[in-house]
């Protein structure tokens, strides 16, 4: 299926996503930050197809506060491969899905860092960002992941690990769409088009 050519036309309940999530050394790509965990988990219509998680050798240490948040310790990555070690696995599980996450600038942004590092090239797969639909379509105190969990009753297992942010992101966007198909938007074109 290409998603780019029959996006008008797919229904939401038919589309492959892929969740996906990094932990990394610190913030800031742009500074030599690397991303440090990965996890992506593909589902359709709400239920689970495959995942797929990584410990990744950064190369570079973990930042005190990059630690303090995801708490990856240097002794974790030690003997884990490196990004362009997983980066085929990571296309693969992208194939013919839409990437969804929680704050995608941060997630892709890192991952379009760490293939240009690699010499490789990252497709333009289509994107869908969860804190964008929170902001513009939902009225959270605070458009956090674990803020919109609690809102929606979603149980949070441990944030701020990869997959475990994954799982809890498709949840919430699985609650999103329940809600978007009642007010008729049940098209991936609708979906990627949500206005204000």
């Amino acid at each position: 299926m290409n998603i780019r050519a029959e996006s008008k036309d797919i229904k939401l309940k038919d589309v492959t996503f892929a969740f996906f999530d990094v932990e990394t050394t610190g913030l800031e790509s742009s500074q030599g930050d690397k991303i440090c965990e990965v996890a992506v988990l593909k589902a359709r219509n709400g239920r689970h197809l495959e995942s797929f998680h990584s410990l990744i050798d950064p190369g570079r240490m973990v930042s005190i506060g990059a630690y303090a948040v995801n708490g990856i310790t240097q002794e974790m990555l030690k003997g884990k491969p490196k990004f362009n070690q997983i980066a085929d696995k990571i296309l693969k599980m992208f194939d013919n899905a839409v990437i969804v996450c929680h704050n995608a600038s941060f997630d892709m942004g890192f991952l379009r860092a760490e293939f240009n590092m690699a010499g490789l090239v990252l497709p333009g797969y289509p994107v869908v960002d969860t804190l964008r639909i929170a902001r513009r379509r939902f009225d959270f105190s605070s458009n956090s992941r674990g803020n919109i969990s609690r809102s929606l009753g979603i149980k949070i297992e441990q944030s701020h690990r990869a997959m475990n942010d994954c799982i809890t992101t498709q949840r919430i966007f699985q609650k999103f769409l329940d809600n978007f198909e009642r007010r008729g938007i049940v098209t991936l074109d609708r979906l990627l088009n949500v206005p204000r």
